[in-house]
């Protein structure tokens, strides 16, 4: 096992979907910085839209909802636990950076006037951006950091941010999860982009990766963060989503709810107001079971093959 020192300007962690454009960004900004993506896994695959995804379920588009509308909405989807700032700060640049992904070739879909076709599955606002070709997008989001001339590393797994004598954080350790080589990163800048804490506990179905957030989303971010001595925040507020049975997936209808399709009970009945996702669904999908009304389905039986 050895030890590699390495030097750089910009260290950003993870390389999902937040970390590749971060670093990108970063470039941008001034490209005479030494930019380094560091990714556990390979970026090429890599995060929780490693695979693909088929749409936005949060695109505050002009014209379909407003920056304070979607605030609003999302307090009450969660009880009020959130940050209010941080979703207003996410509302206003959203619609710019959907802009900006359709500029690097991301496909979503428009109508016959070539606007966004906007879906409507949330209580008040419409925030279901369709992308119809959305298998490809983690392959439009790797090509952009490999022209932007960031270095990146895959297979090192971050464990500590380094900080120094005065507080600041100065850097990053980790290893290779393939030769067991120790890492070293100093850097003046650092970036955590490692995805939400997905693993905190374990699924009904005792399935270690039976999530319906990617399950190797496990946390790291916080936990660096925190030993850093960085406040954490939101962490009262998890979210507990319905599963398809043996299937690592959501199962609640605002998935398929844009398409027509939705939850019914043993009975075949909809017992659910709204299908996104909120305190309220999972207790009406808690109310029918203890009802005696259970199973519960997705219901697309009725949909077009």
């Amino acid at each position: 096992m050895r030890t590699l020192t390495h030097e750089v300007d910009v260290l950003v962690i993870g390389g999902g979907t937040a970390g590749p454009m971060a670093a990108v960004k970063a470039r941008q900004a001034d490209p005479a910085l030494r930019v380094l993506l560091l990714e556990k896994a390979n970026v090429k695959r890599s995060g929780a839209i490693s695979m693909g995804m088929d749409g936005l379920n949060n695109a505050v588009v002009p014209g379909f909802a407003t920056p304070e509308q979607y605030v609003r909405e999302i307090t009450a989807a969660n009880d009020g636990i959130v940050n209010q700032k941080t979703l207003m700060a996410y509302a206003r640049n959203s619609f710019g950076m959907i802009e900006e992904l359709d500029r690097w070739g991301v496909k979503f879909e428009k109508d016959e006037t070539g606007d966004y076709a906007m879906r409507k599955v949330h209580h008040l606002g419409t925030y279901v951006l369709p992308m119809p070709e959305g298998h490809d997008i983690k392959k439009m989001l790797y090509r952009q950091p490999k022209r932007a001339r960031v270095e990146i590393t895959n297979r090192l797994v971050a464990t500590r941010l380094l900080v120094d004598a005065t507080g600041r954080v100065a850097g990053a350790m980790a290893f290779d999860c393939r030769t067991a080589d120790f890492h070293v990163i100093r850097a003046r800048s650092v970036v955590l982009c490692t995805g939400a804490a997905g693993r905190l506990g374990l699924p009904a179905s005792g399935y270690l990766f039976g999530t319906y957030e990617n399950p190797t989303n496990a946390g790291d971010g916080y936990s660096m963060a925190y030993h850093a001595g960085a406040e954490l925040s939101g962490i009262e507020c998890f979210q507990i989503n319905p599963l398809s049975k043996d299937y690592n997936g959501p199962a609640c209808a605002y998935v398929t709810g844009p398409f027509g399709g939705h939850t019914t009970n043993a009975k075949g009945e909809r017992f659910i107001e709204c299908d996104y996702w909120s305190g309220q669904m999972m207790w009406e999908f808690h109310d029918e079971l203890q009802g005696g009304n259970g199973p519960v389905f997705l219901k697309m039986n009725h949909l077009a093959e």
